[in-house]
């Protein structure tokens, strides 16, 4: 059985790539393993100092143009709101792209405080939509709840009742 390396930058771009939501859900699961969760977590850490740089430059490159647009009269001041649109775009952009990398940053290091993956999560909150929705469809129909109805509701209450369910009268 052959075990393909993910490379550090294949690894890198890939978590680019679920920040964006553009991940293959097959490379997504790889992430999604435990042994890459500490690897996820310093490739998150490691874009957010990128991104970081990234702003910086750029708001040196802002005051350099303004400086250099500045000393151009009054042809330069055309030139230099066009500029600072553009850097204004691009900051905007990035810092846009920097809240999503570090709300996954939180939810990575949550995930490795909690040891329960995100997709766990959200299965999680699909089955209590599932068992609350059960509840209430067989009250709108005013169906008689049996015990194992009941069992399955009190999960939603951090019960577990189907060890004690009688299945004589059932």
């Amino acid at each position: 059985m052959e075990v393909s390396v993910i490379t550090d930058d294949i690894f890198a771009q890939m978590v680019a790539e679920e920040v964006k939501n553009k991940l293959v859900p097959s490379r997504r699961q790889e992430l999604l393993k435990e042994e890459n969760w500490d690897r996820w977590r310093r490739a998150l850490y490691a874009l957010c100092e990128n991104l970081n740089e990234q702003i910086a430059d750029l708001e040196v490159d802002a005051k350099s143009d303004a400086i250099r647009y500045k000393a151009l009269g009054q042809d330069g001041v055309t030139l230099a709101k066009t500029a600072q649109r553009a850097y204004e775009q691009k900051l905007q952009k990035i810092n846009r792209f920097k809240f999503h990398v570090e709300s996954r940053l939180n939810q990575v290091e949550s995930m490795i405080a909690d040891g329960v993956a995100p997709e766990d999560e959200e299965t999680i909150a699909k089955y209590r939509t599932a068992i609350s929705k059960h509840k209430e469809l067989l009250e709108e129909y005013d169906m008689e709840s049996t015990s194992i109805d009941r069992a399955l509701w009190g999960v939603l209450d951090g019960k577990w009742e189907f060890d004690s369910i009688d299945v004589s009268t059932l």
